[in-house]
């Protein structure tokens, strides 16, 4: 299996809704009452889709969808409107953590920890993130990504990923640490303790969903009239 990065091509990133794909149930009593019951975690659902593509950029993604082989291999997505947290759109090399181990350096773009905790009663998931600079804005709908190394992997190959997305605004205090609800809660059955939180080109693995995956017909002057990539998470240990 191979980890494929989507294609950079002349007629840019392709719109792409990245949602919460979940497994619920419902419940509905006799009084009226309406509950429901969710079947494990939640993954990450894309949806890549274009309009005319350029002669160039329609050979490029013919060749990235012939390259995922259907479901033998998988490539990384995440939100091109979001590579960083909106309030730093501009970029965050000019930051600097505020604290950690790392106090005083350059902010690369990775916390120096993290950890989850989940409300009992509202089943909400908070992450918290140290070793931010201080100020560093969280706003919702950014993304929070997750790296680690599968087992075996060379190290620093970070072929594991997943995302969370914030769902509340929190402001990194003077410490350097920031805490944010966000969703879907992290698997701690599959994530590991040293995976390392970042703010950069957060993304995810997916696996492509064949089925709703079509490209559009290719006319005689090369270019593309439309077409979809879908792709369903493929989260790893």
């Amino acid at each position: 299996m191979i980890i494929l990065p989507l294609p950079d091509t002349l007629s840019g990133t392709p719109r792409v809704n990245l949602d919460i794909q979940r497994v619920d149930y419902a419940s509905l009593e006799a009084s009226g009452k309406q509950s429901g019951v969710q079947a494990g975690f939640p993954v990450w659902i894309a949806r890549l889709e274009f309009d005319q593509v350029d002669p160039v950029s329609a050979d490029l993604w013919t060749a990235f969808v012939d390259s995922l082989e259907g479901r033998l291999n998988r490539f990384y997505c995440g939100d091109p409107s979001r590579p960083r947290p909106i309030a730093h759109t501009f970029g965050m090399t000019s930051l600097i953590r505020a604290g950690g181990p790392d106090a005083g350096a350059t902010f690369d773009g990775a916390a120096s920890s993290w950890s989850q905790s989940i409300d009992p009663v509202t089943r909400r998931a908070t992450i918290t993130l140290t070793g931010l600079p201080e100020g560093f804005t969280l706003s919702p709908r950014d993304l929070i990504g997750f790296k680690w190394d599968a087992e075996g992997a060379e190290a620093g190959s970070f072929e594991r990923r997943t995302l969370a997305r914030c769902a509340t605004s929190a402001v990194a205090d003077a410490a350097g640490v920031i805490s944010v609800i966000a969703n879907p809660p992290l698997n701690p059955a599959l994530l590991p303790a040293g995976a390392i939180a970042h703010l950069d080109d957060p993304v995810c693995v997916m696996s492509q969903v064949t089925e709703q995956t079509e490209l559009g017909p290719i006319g005689a002057a090369g270019t593309m009239n439309g077409g979809t990539i879908v792709g369903l998470q493929d989260l790893r240990p």
